[in-house]
């Protein structure tokens, strides 16, 4: 497929994609092209067709590629549009912006590479909720059961949420670096279904609270995007205050917590910080979690945590119950699937390295590690 077999309508909606996923306002867009708005206007609406040299210089200016543009295998989709449905998401910064634009680029990239290897995600969603303003919290818990029920997982720890989420019920799951405020980015688009990115630069504790609160948009909320940042600690709407109990609930599902708790502290008659950070540890969450979540379910006093920060509670303390702690791990630069999907697209020749670090927002070296390290284990 080229420019001469696209109509114009079809060939101006991918630049309008392309244009808010880079994150140009049409005027922004237009003064760069040294184009009227009016005449941006025109071609996005497939009013007016696009000049050669314009498709190219539309191409540089949105950081992607003219054959990108208009390949068949290209998907085209405008996350961006999904923030904008709530008005103080209409503020969001340079970061967040960034962070928009990413996930775009990697849902869309692994729907082409999907499709160049013939092997779709399987999508198995479970029906999403009605949120119920007075019922939060117990529609919160039997969410999180219903899901883990769902997964097959049990009520222990989940060991490798992420992989779970995708292989169980087909939702796009993406660990990146992103800007240290931002947790977690979700949204939702029939395209490329459901889809997170997860910020691999915090530590493991903090990326796993990060996937259970996106989950519970999916869960719930699931058209509703969702900026996520662990400094925000004003859940006002709905889907939050839904989103931080379901994540709560998710990571230590209430009968565990009550058995464990009973066997950690029955044999000392009483419950001490180091049993907190026993059990802390054993769920895979922070302390301050873990406390909050027995006070919750009034296993410890109410205030509990407020205490043990008076006392001077620190990261040392975990050291001297746990010992040395293991190096932090990180995840890899691209999860073992979406790695072995640009492998095969690279061994049929259909695309270039280059282009995969285009789809893929990664460095050649980057993409090199990645290529080396499927190799090696297809090799066995």
């Amino acid at each position: 497929m080229n420019a001469q077999t696209l109509t114009p309508e079809e060939l101006g909606k991918r630049l309008k994609f392309a244009r808010t996923a880079a994150g140009f306002t049409q005027d922004a867009a237009a003064s760069e092209m040294k184009l009227a708005r009016t005449t941006l206007t025109a071609i996005e609406s497939g009013q007016r067709k696009v000049k050669p040299d314009e498709l190219i210089a539309f191409a540089k200016l949105y950081q992607t590629s003219v054959s990108r543009l208009v390949s068949a295998e290209a998907v085209h989709v405008d996350l961006a549009a999904r923030f904008r449905r709530v008005d103080e998401l209409s503020e969001l910064g340079p970061d967040e912006r960034r962070a928009i634009e990413l996930l775009t680029r990697m849902a869309t990239a692994s729907v082409e590479l999907e499709r160049i290897a013939g092997t779709p995600l399987r999508q198995d969603y479970p029906p999403p909720l009605n949120l119920r303003p007075g019922a939060v919290p117990a529609q919160a818990e039997d969410a999180a059961a219903a899901l883990r029920h769902r997964l097959g997982v049990g009520l222990g720890p989940i060991a490798d949420f992420a992989s779970v989420l995708e292989f169980e019920l087909g939702v796009r799951v993406f660990m990146r670096p992103l800007p240290s405020k931002i947790s977690g980015v979700y949204a939702y688009e029939p395209a490329v279904g459901a889809c997170m990115l997860i910020n691999s630069s915090h530590p493991r504790v903090r990326r796993r609270n990060s996937l259970a609160h996106e989950c519970a948009h999916f869960v719930a909320s699931r058209t509703h995007a969702d900026v996520f940042s662990e400094e925000d600690e004003h859940y006002v709407a709905l889907e939050e205050r839904f989103a931080k109990r379901f994540a709560t609930s998710l990571l230590m599902p209430a009968p565990t917590v009550r058995r464990r708790f009973e066997d950690v502290a029955a044999a000392e008659g009483g419950f001490k910080l180091r049993h907190l950070i026993i059990l802390r540890h054993a769920f895979g969450v922070a302390t301050q979690s873990m406390c909050m979540r027995l006070e919750e379910l009034d296993l410890v006093p109410q205030g509990q945590w407020e205490s043990i920060k008076r006392r001077g509670y620190g990261s040392e303390f975990d050291a001297q119950v746990l010992g040395d702690p293991q190096p932090e791990e990180r995840p890899p630069i691209l999860a073992p699937r979406l790695a072995n999907l640009a492998a095969i697209a690279l061994e049929r020749e259909a695309l270039s390295e280059g282009q995969l670090c285009d789809m893929l927002s990664l460095e050649r070296t980057e993409l090199r590690i990645v290529l080396d390290t499927v190799g090696a284990l297809g090799d066995g």
